[in-house]
């Protein structure tokens, strides 16, 4: 029997193929997608997206399917990989912005032309005027070689992905009609978010069961590609339309390059990256299973690749000019305790401190100064084993987390099994928020959502905390979880904003 994932990956594989050929000559255009209906263009007029969008729109399958098309590259895609599928397919959807910008008009013509080439050409030539008109960070321009043999086959898998995506996913999925009929959040003015944690490449195997000591079993998928916890919370806060960077480490080979390439991709600026000459890139090994449960083993090639104080310190400035840092446990102990003393040098204008303890270190303790720096701390219950008093069994979460609040953690929001359990307050008040069911376990992606959501509500709200920003920042989680089989599994706001208004939460405990 097909399995489902084999079949979608199949059905995202004949989609881009489709998309590559209906990029040249004149791109995708209504009367081509008339012309090739039984032929080239019949996978994606036979989506039942596009026909869905034809029904409620009341459009012949052409126009559904062009529109069904850009849609997703304006809702799904974000920084390079909307620029670059625009161009390419010359859907013209900042054929208006570009000279509102200041870019000449015929700039703007030519990277519509009816020439694949001639638009090719034109994305090159103008690629960081073009980010700049669009309020976007520009990565370094690519080659011609790679932007037709990398760029332009990722970006396409990806819009490809989305179309998919928005067929097969109910739980929170963005189908046409569920989209029309939710109220769409106004987008606040974009926050100014750092990241410090790990860039890693994963080498994922996916298995129905974890073979026995000695033996061995098949893995029916694999896949390798940028990862790390705080890559995937860098990704998923641009999703969400903040100023995102990302300070990492990160080694000058291959791997390291592609991670770079990808971050980039996604709209993340990356100039405040570490690059370590002769360094091999760190690899985490995940063993997925169906459902969404799995375990990893890190390998984080301390000894070679890795932040130091002096790496935070010669970015100071940008550190303490941010309006949320992210923090994961990623980088060495005395490196993340540095990095936020760093940011609270001037307590009057510091950035909010989200802290991420995974993986919780080994065999060192944190400061008891640290505690009092970090406003939120996002965590599992087992990570917090780390913290209880040494020698008492069975371990309870809930005295570890009540004694982190008088160690001086302002928030503790604790993952359990796609929930939240918050403590916050002098006096320890507890609100617990659900989650949609889903027939997936919670995933690699859900806790990075969380953070990223939470960052970009409390932003949005001038760090005021209450149970509506929890429900937010759970619904991230839930749409990450729902979607884990795919790549870039990142909601964005419109995404969020659907599954709440479809889904009503009920918050139990205190809400400030």
């Amino acid at each position: 029997m097909t399995n489902r994932s084999d079949k979608q990956t199949a059905d995202v594989l004949l989609l881009a193929s489709v998309l590559e050929k209906l990029r040249t000559h004149d791109g995708l255009t209504i009367a081509r997608l008339h012309a090739n209906r039984s032929g080239i263009a019949a996978p994606l007029m036979d989506l039942a997206a596009t026909r869905r969008f034809a029904t409620v729109h009341e459009l012949d399958l052409a126009s559904a399917a062009f529109d069904l098309v850009a849609n997703c590259v304006r809702d799904d895609l974000h920084g390079t990989q909307q620029i670059v599928a625009d161009a390419i397919l010359a859907l013209g959807l900042h054929r208006d912005a570009y000279p509102h910008a200041g870019i000449d008009k015929r700039i703007a013509q030519s990277l519509y032309s009816t020439s694949l080439g001639r638009r090719r050409e034109t994305l090159l030539n103008h690629w960081h005027r073009l980010h700049q008109a669009l309020g976007q960070q520009p990565g370094e321009a690519p080659s011609d070689r790679a932007l037709r043999g990398t760029t332009e086959p990722a970006v396409l898998r990806e819009l490809a992905n989305q179309l998919i995506r928005r067929d097969i996913y109910s739980v929170g999925s963005k189908t046409v009609t569920m989209m029309d009929a939710a109220p769409a959040s106004a987008v606040p003015s974009a926050g100014r978010v750092i990241v410090v944690g790990g860039a890693v490449m994963d080498a994922t195997f996916r298995t129905r069961t974890l073979p026995a000591p000695e033996t061995s079993s098949e893995a029916y998928s694999f896949d390798l590609s940028p990862g790390g916890k705080g890559l995937n919370q860098a990704v998923a806060a641009a999703r969400l339309g903040l100023q995102t960077s990302i300070i990492a480490a990160v080694a000058d080979d291959r791997f390291g390059e592609e991670i770079v390439q990808y971050l980039q991709g996604e709209g993340v600026d990356t100039s405040l990256i570490k690059r370590v000459r002769g360094g091999r890139t760190p690899f985490t090994g995940v063993f997925e299973k169906e459902l969404g449960d799995s375990i990893a083993v890190n390998w984080r090639n301390q000894a070679e690749v890795f932040l130091a104080r002096e790496d935070i310190d010669d970015r100071r400035e940008q550190l303490t000019g941010c309006d949320a840092l992210l923090m994961t446990f990623e980088v060495p102990r005395e490196t993340m305790q540095h990095t936020l003393a760093v940011a609270h040098r001037d307590p009057s204008s510091r950035p909010l401190a989200i802290v991420t303890p995974g993986q919780p270190y080994e065999d060192e303790r944190i400061s008891r100064d640290t505690f009092e720096l970090i406003d939120y701390l996002v965590a599992h219950p087992w990570e917090l084993g780390s913290f209880a008093p040494q020698g008492l069994a069975p371990f309870d979460p809930d005295p570890v987390a009540r004694n982190l609040l008088s160690f001086g953690v302002e928030t503790l929001c604790m993952l359990v099994n796609g929930g939240c359990t918050v403590y916050s307050g002098p006096a320890h008040d507890v609100i617990s928020v659900p989650t949609i069911p889903s027939i997936y376990k919670e995933s690699w992606a859900a806790r990075d959502a969380f953070c990223a959501a939470l960052a970009a509500k409390l932003i949005e709200n001038d760090r005021t905390f209450s149970g509506s920003v929890a429900i937010w920042a759970a619904a991230a989680m839930s749409c990450a979880t729902a979607d884990f089989p795919l790549s870039n599994s990142m909601p964005d706001r419109k995404r969020i904003d659907s599954l709440i208004a479809r889904s009503p939460f009920i918050v139990n405990g205190g809400v400030t």
